[in-house]
């Protein structure tokens, strides 16, 4: 039973931490104006269209075994779930299920719904997943168009909770709330707080580990793996998991994160909540993070020699591959492009193979997750490197790539194309990509010589592709249109 309307609702990242959605300038001059507390955030006065907070409960959520979706909202808004069903299956797969699809249903809202709203259509749906699927869970997802109109979604939930077996979770994620996409992460999270139940029990040595959808079960086993040998068992939380794991979520000594842009809030609300202490280190990508990222954990559990004991084996046997990797590497220079938290991390890794980073992109910024990692780039950089935040301005990203002129663009699918399109390698991170821990660096290591072997494909696609910019934007500042940082 939802008793207030604020259950549903979290603050945005842009009132709990401060998040910036646009900055333009070097990594120091983004630490500059943090310290000096004049880092607000600022508008464009043009923009092009950016992801939505609705995506990640969307997305992710459809990644919960045994769940239905729905999305209250127009039908255009569930258009994403085809894009993450590869995903869906191949992850699966790897973890030993069985095969199966994504479960989703929209209550196509229409003129009527937006006029006169849409919590009949909403009902109706939940009823039909209830009798279609039979599902132990039912993620309701709003959107722009439920929350215009002001649906009450907890009030239907409360009259139909009754009438259905499973857990009804409603996530209030409209996407004009908030710029920064990861105020969804935490609408999707803290919803699944309703769902878990007091611990029966403590399992000792047992942490819970916070793992995003673009992060596959490989990079999961790598963790898992050195973990194990400091004697510390493992729980991911909630991707590709049933609801039993979610509800026994309570019962871990310890809780942690591969992505510390995702689960702040929700950490801070389950040590609250069941007093589970946690630790929200940088990404374990690359050495230096990874081992930061171990012995943080460890500190959870008094495990600090046992881990010591397995960085400085892992080192000792990775070493003598990763100066290999890195005599092919050296100097070439680098546009790294994903969510802050994964840029910082993947920057780490190639300064390590002694690359040079040119540009840094991030969706957004916050000093919870990227103050500290940024200062030690910083200081490891041999060279100042442009540092760009935004969320999915792609004719930012077109200039910043014409004036940098990189040797290989590291990043997302959506990042990756754009490079191609101007003649530059990549080395795509995709989701079954492994990347994280010390196998990640030398998979990845690997990665990156093979991309800059042969760069025929990006300049062939180059040469047959027109960009839809005038040559006028490129001789002007990537920043043009993001107010004033300093």
């Amino acid at each position: 039973m939802i008793k207030s309307k604020s259950e549903l609702f979290v603050p945005t990242r842009e009132e709990r931490l401060g998040t910036v959605c646009a900055f333009g300038g070097s990594g120091k001059d983004l630490i500059r104006c943090s310290r000096k507390g004049c880092l607000k955030n600022r508008d464009r006065s043009f923009s092009q269209s950016s992801a939505c907070d609705e995506m990640m409960p969307l997305l992710n959520a459809a990644m919960i075994n045994d769940n239905v979706v729905i999305a209250h909202s127009p039908v255009g808004c569930s258009s994403m779930i085809p894009g993450v069903l590869l995903i869906h299956k191949t992850e699966r797969a790897l973890r030993g299920q069985s095969s199966d699809t994504v479960k989703t249903i929209s209550t196509n809202f229409g003129e009527n719904e937006v006029v006169y709203g849409g919590v009949n259509e909403l009902e109706n749906a939940i009823l039909e997943a209830e009798n279609r699927y039979h599902p132990k869970l039912i993620t309701v997802i709003s959107s722009c168009a439920a929350g215009i109109i002001g649906d009450d979604i907890e009030a239907v939930v409360n009259r139909v909770q009754p009438r259905v077996k499973g857990v009804i979770l409603p996530m209030q994620c409209e996407g004009f709330r908030s710029g920064a996409v990861a105020t969804g992460y935490d609408t999707f999270l803290v919803a699944l707080m309703r769902a878990i139940e007091p611990p029966k029990e403590k399992k000792k040595d047992t942490l819970l580990i916070v793992n995003p959808l673009t992060i596959s079960h490989v990079n999961e086993l790598e963790i898992e793996c050195l973990l194990a040998k400091a004697g510390i068992k493992v729980q991911y939380f909630p991707l590709f998991t049933d609801v039993d794991n979610i509800k026994n979520a309570s019962e871990v000594t310890g809780a942690s994160t591969l992505c510390n842009l995702m689960s702040n809030l929700f950490l801070i609300n389950m040590e609250k909540k069941y007093g589970i202490p946690y630790v929200e280190p940088p990404m374990p990508v690359g050495i230096e993070f990874t081992n930061w990222w171990l012995r943080e954990t460890a500190k959870l559990f008094g495990k600090e020699k046992e881990i010591e004991k397995v960085i400085e084996e892992e080192e000792a046997r990775t070493a003598p591959i990763l100066r290999e990797i890195k005599s092919k590497l050296e100097g070439k220079r680098a546009f790294v492009g994903f969510n802050l938290a994964r840029t910082l991390a993947i920057q780490s890794l190639i300064e390590e193979f002694g690359m040079e980073t040119a540009v840094s992109t991030g969706l957004e910024y916050s000093d919870v997750y990227g103050l500290e990692p940024l200062e030690n780039l910083n200081r490891r950089s041999k060279k100042e490197f442009t540092l760009q935040i935004g969320n999915f301005q792609h004719f930012e990203w077109v200039n910043l790539l014409a004036k940098e002129k990189p040797d290989v663009l590291v990043g997302g699918i959506e990042y990756c194309s754009t490079g191609i399109r101007q003649g530059i390698s990549v080395a795509p991170v995709l989701p079954g990509t492994l990347y994280v821990g010390y196998e990640g660096a030398i998979s990845f290591g690997k990665e990156l010589v093979r991309s800059l072997r042969n760069p025929a494909y990006a300049k062939n696609i180059s040469a047959r592709v027109n960009l839809p910019y005038r040559e006028s934007w490129y001789s002007q500042s990537p920043f043009k249109y993001i107010g004033d940082n300093k």
